[in-house]
Parts: C-alpha cells; structure tokens; sequence
C-alpha cells in the first residue's frame, strides 16, 4: 500500500517541522553553550535547566519523528529504504545521531541538572563558592560535561546538515 499524492504531502510537512525542530533546538542548545558564559552557580543551574528542556521537549521529540516519518517515507511511498545511495547515508547518519545522543549527549545534559542543583544547595548565593576545594568535584564534573557537549553538539551541526 503506497501512500496518496495528498498523504505524501503531508507527510513531507510533518517531517520538514521535525527536523526543523530537530536542527533548531540543536543550533540553540550549540549557541547557549558556547556563547553563555555563567559566573554563578544560579546561572549554572539555570542553564543546565534550560538545556535539558531544549533537548528533552524539542529535540529529542524532532529526532524521534523524524526516524519514523522516515519509516513511513521508506514503507509507504516509491522513495523506499535503500532504492538510493544517500537515501542509505541518510538512516545511518540518522540512526547513529540518535544512538550518540541518547547514551553520550543526552546524559551529559541531564548530569548538569543535577550537578547544578547540588551547587545551589551546597553554595547558595556565594558566587564564588565552587572555586574552594570541597566544590571542585562539582565544578570539574560540570565543565567536564560542558567541553563534551560542545564538541558532540558541533559534531551534531555537522553531521545534520550532511542529511539535510
């Protein structure tokens, strides 16, 4: 069963709006962490915060989408899943972008939250308390997790703008 000139149709917008959502909310969240510089645990927290809904809410969904619009593109239209030589580039690239980022990108994101939280629990309102000694654990675990999304997150700009 093959899909109708009006379901391919909207079957393109559908998949346009999610990796647009996709490619959006990954340019945003590449911005936020090169351009923001925080020089408080509060920012800190707040960022990390505001990253992780930008990944989990946007994202992650646009990604999702994406993939089983692909699905449906590939089952039920003349396009298939390998009739192509970028069509097969296309779902590997996609694919490992999703692997990548559900078990190297995403729990990097999620670990600031909690980082975070406890640098705000533990310091307060004194802005320079995760320069002393009992804080650099926390500090050196947030930075950590920063230079690794920035570099995965540009890895991502890449390799989405190669699929598109």
């Amino acid at each position: 069963m093959k899909l109708s000139a009006r379901g391919q149709k909207v079957l393109k917008i559908v998949h346009l709006v999610c990796a647009i959502a996709w490619i959006g909310s990954a340019i945003v969240m590449n911005t936020l962490r090169h351009l923001v510089d925080v020089d408080s645990v509060e920012g800190m927290y707040y960022v990390a915060v505001v990253l992780e809904a930008v990944d989990m809410d946007i994202l992650v969904p646009g990604a999702i989408l994406c993939l089983l619009t692909g699905v449906v593109y590939g089952l039920f239209t003349p396009w298939g899943f390998f009739k192509h030589r970028w069509l097969i580039v296309k779902w590997v690239l996609t694919v490992f972008m999703i692997v990548f980022g559900t078990f190297y990108m995403g729990p990097h994101v999620k670990d600031n939250v909690s980082v975070g939280a406890e640098l705000v629990e533990r310091c307060g309102n004194d802005s320079g308390c995760f320069c002393m000694t009992p804080y650099m654990d926390l500090w050196n675990a947030y930075r950590h997790n920063v230079m690794a999304s920035m570099w995965s997150s540009a890895l991502q700009l890449v390799l989405l703008t190669v699929v598109v």
